[in-house]
């Protein structure tokens, strides 16, 4: 059975065994997304009608569950939906102030509790909700794991416009309790991409060379192929164009040598949401593989050295710009296009003949036939 989804001013017919997020991206309704699999959450929907199944709403924390929130990527419809992008408003925290103090270098730390509980990392920023275009930013230094109040810093200069509680000018008893929101936390990317690493030919040697490297390589791609969260990064890329490009990659960063053709890290992974916990848990996977494979952990601690350096590079609450020199490119959104020659649309993998009006979808570089892309607005 087929049902309507509406989406602001579309609306399109679900196929049968279909999810939300491919039938919105099928009619070019142009949602947000990443890793189509559930681990990102960049796709979050409300429903303000229709069921949602239970396992749309799994992995949300209670709140936004209740405010009837939900992943498209991991719903198919049961019946018609009218769908509306997330409120700002529903994705904050909101906070109790129990400390604010001055630092030595002139930067406000504060110290609070959230109203539910929130899953950050040291290092990640927040936003100090005040309904500006540039909103006070906090970078949280406390630990989760150890501290049972969450800790932030402020740039003097941020907090200017902030109420008085908030600039650690006033008395503990003034400021104890005052509340305030959150928006995030988000990761904290570099301005600029980040330079090669520094080589340790040696280390290649060490591994076992080219075919001990490849064999690892393969071993660990046939994981990533089988893995729910890591296998929708890999729609239309071969297993074998991913270990050849990963090893070519690898090889470069580890001997120096000029040999890998392709994106560096930042541009590769430009599209994609990936968090601290999904870096962490790829690189359990490599940390596994490499056991098997029989290496130790000193050649292990070398190896994974040059994965983490470009954490920055990749871990990211939001796409980035794709760059080719210094131009960018169109990596997200739909046109409609006419086609130059014949093809095969990617949904239906019907024929398109050339002259025939398609919709490319520039994030993932697929097109839509007229069939497949019928929406009405």
């Amino acid at each position: 059975m087929s049902h309507v989804l509406s989406f602001e001013d579309g609306h399109v017919t679900a196929q049968e065994g279909e999810t939300v997020l491919n039938a919105l991206l099928r009619a070019g309704l142009d949602p947000a997304f990443s890793c189509k699999s559930g681990s990102c959450q960049t796709c979050m929907l409300q429903a303000e009608r229709g069921d949602i199944p239970e396992r749309a709403q799994r992995v949300l924390p209670m709140h936004l569950r209740r405010l009837r929130y939900f992943l498209p990527c991991r719903c198919v419809p049961t019946g018609a939906m009218q769908l509306r992008r997330p409120h700002p408003n529903d994705l904050v925290v909101g906070c109790q102030l129990c400390e604010a103090s001055l630092l030595e270098d002139g930067r406000i730390s504060l110290t609070f509790e959230t109203g539910r509980p929130l899953k950050y990392r040291s290092g990640q920023r927040m936003r100090i909700v005040t309904g500006a275009e540039d909103e006070p930013v906090l970078t949280l230094t406390s630990c989760p794991e150890r501290d049972l109040l969450v800790t932030g810093v402020l740039e003097a200069a941020d907090a200017l416009p902030l109420a008085p509680e908030l600039q650690g000018t006033l008395g503990d008893e003034e400021i104890f309790g005052y509340p305030f929101e959150l928006r995030g936390p988000f990761d904290d990317v570099p301005p600029r991409e980040l330079p090669a690493p520094d080589a340790d030919a040696a280390l290649w040697d060490e591994l076992g060379g080219d075919v001990k490297v490849r064999a690892v390589m393969e071993a660990f791609y046939a994981k990533v192929y089988a893995d729910e969260r890591l296998s929708p990064f890999f729609v239309k890329v071969t297993r074998e164009r991913a270990i050849d490009k990963q090893f070519s990659f690898m090889k470069q960063c580890v001997t120096g040598e000029k040999i890998y053709m392709g994106d560096r890290p930042r541009n590769a992974h430009h599209w994609m949401i990936i968090t601290h916990e999904l870096f962490d848990h790829r690189r359990a996977l490599m940390h596994d593989t490499l056991v098997e494979h029989g290496l130790g952990d000193t050649l292990i601690g070398r190896w994974t050295a040059y994965e983490e350096y470009f954490r920055p590079d990749i871990v990211k609450s939001a796409k980035l710009p794709r760059y080719l020199g210094d131009q960018m490119v169109a990596s997200s959104g739909v046109t409609r296009e006419v086609m130059g020659e014949s093809g095969m649309c990617d949904q239906c993998q019907g024929e398109v003949a050339a002259g025939e009006t398609v919709l490319l979808h520039h994030h993932m570089g697929t097109i839509s036939c007229g069939r497949c892309s019928a929406a009405s607005a």
